[in-house]
């Protein structure tokens, strides 16, 4: 459910729409337990393209607006909805927002406008949003007038909604700048707020949220003069949730929660170093990426606590001794001949100080480390750095520039990420986020 409301919200700032959210606010209930504002959708959206990453993605090189702007024009034409008369409606005002009218049970809304009319645009929605009625989901479309102007509000349970006080006063306190994405969350598994837009080429992003701050191993997290950085994803935190039932349905698709529980329950630290560029300028896979890469866990558990993973994915293992252990992963290649071949990749598992992961024997992995730059020597992450700082709980940094380049061989400039997670007080966190 989730999912496709993140998909329609993104449809929608695709799009390209202008807000103003003095008026749209009024009409999100008071007691909502998360509203989402986009401020300036217009103004964002074009502030968007001049951070060289996203500048890269949807423009030159990789099109990706051009591709998301045809593809959207066929499926409305398939729905025989109007997509240039739609698009010209779309200089609104925009909130979503969540309400709980029983503990654990979620229902979604949204109010736009102003609009010239909110009957025929309601209409278009209906046919967009088709695809969510399959799961139960469906909106009942409210009109109101707020200034001598039209809005509409699509909710979920119109008797929920009308009964509820309307108006969010205080949500000019989380905005930095006048454009930009911000939210805030008060349920009761947790409470946050945040904040997304473009300043000066980077788009930033910033926020706090409840969280176990018990649970956080601060030694664990070093400074990123002591990490060798592998070429494109470094991630450390000394933070793992002990409780994560509320995600279980996702970690299920991936192996039954139960199996990683106790794995979860016995950790205290995780750590990343990824190496993603290919030799072929090809879609980074398992088959063809550099194996030069480890996940280092610091844990109680021993390494016969994954084999029940190994088994539930039907994953074929060797145990080499008490410490070591050896699994395969078979995955699929075509070869020049067009043929498909089987390549099976072998995964080394190793417990000493800490449980290891990597594609690399331990002596071979470690002489790869004493040869590599440390991760604060890498220029992009100097000049991201120096604008929000490094994460004392946890910190991620994925330079995309050599991916990229795999496709685009001439391209200049540098592309990439750094997400830090930090210490406020007891049960809170602070996030800040920076993007090139």
């Amino acid at each position: 459910m989730k999912k496709f409301l993140f998909s329609f919200l993104l449809v929608i700032f695709i799009f390209s729409i202008t807000i103003f959210p003095q008026d749209v606010l009024k009409l999100v209930p008071s007691d909502s337990k998360a509203v989402v504002l986009i401020n300036d959708l217009e103004g964002t959206y074009t502030d968007l393209k001049t951070v060289p990453t996203m500048k890269t993605l949807l423009l030159e090189p990789f099109n990706a607006e051009l591709m998301i702007s045809n593809l959207a024009q066929m499926y409305f034409n398939a729905l025989k909805i109007d997509y240039e008369s739609f698009l010209s409606n779309l200089n609104v005002d925009l909130s979503i927002f969540v309400q709980e009218p029983k503990e654990n049970n979620y229902i979604f809304g949204f109010s736009v406008g102003p609009l010239e009319n909110p009957q025929t645009f309601a209409s278009d929605l209906d046919k967009l949003l088709e695809p969510l009625k399959d799961y139960g989901i469906s909106f009942t479309p409210i009109y109101q007038s707020i200034g001598n102007q039209n809005y509409l509000v699509m909710i979920q349970n119109k008797e929920v909604y009308s009964s509820s006080e309307k108006g969010v006063s205080d949500f000019e306190e989380i905005l930095p700048t006048k454009k930009g994405l911000y939210y805030r969350i008060n349920t009761s598994d947790y409470q946050g707020e945040g904040y997304f837009y473009v300043k000066d080429g980077f788009l930033i992003g910033g926020g706090n949220g409840t969280a176990e701050t018990e649970f956080i191993d601060k030694n664990f997290v070093k400074g990123a003069q002591e990490y060798p950085f592998l070429g494109s994803i470094f991630f450390t935190s000394g933070f793992i949730p002990k409780d994560l039932t509320n995600y279980a349905d996702f970690i299920n698709i991936i192996v039954d929660y139960k199996i990683v529980e106790n794995l979860i329950s016995l950790s205290q630290g995780v750590e990343a170093n990824v190496d993603l560029t290919t030799s072929n300028g090809a879609m980074p896979t398992i088959s063809n990426a550099s194996n030069a890469s480890y996940l280092k866990l610091k844990t109680d558990a021993k390494i016969d606590e994954i084999i029940p993973i190994l088994n539930e994915n039907n994953i074929k293992y060797k145990k080499i001794s008490e410490n070591m252990m050896e699994f395969y992963i078979e995955s699929e290649i075509t070869n020049q001949n067009d043929e498909t071949e089987i390549l099976t990749n072998t995964f080394y598992v190793w417990k000493d100080e800490y449980m290891m992961v990597s594609q690399i024997k331990p002596d071979e992995l470690q002489k790869l480390l004493n040869g590599k730059p440390k991760l604060s020597e890498n220029e992009l992450f100097q000049k991201l750095s120096e604008r929000v700082g490094t994460g004392d709980v946890t910190y991620a940094f994925v330079d995309l520039t050599p991916i990229f380049q795999n496709y685009v061989p001439n391209l200049k400039g540098q592309y990439g990420l750094l997400l830090n997670v930090s210490s406020m007080e007891e049960n809170k966190l602070k996030i800040d986020f920076i993007l090139q």
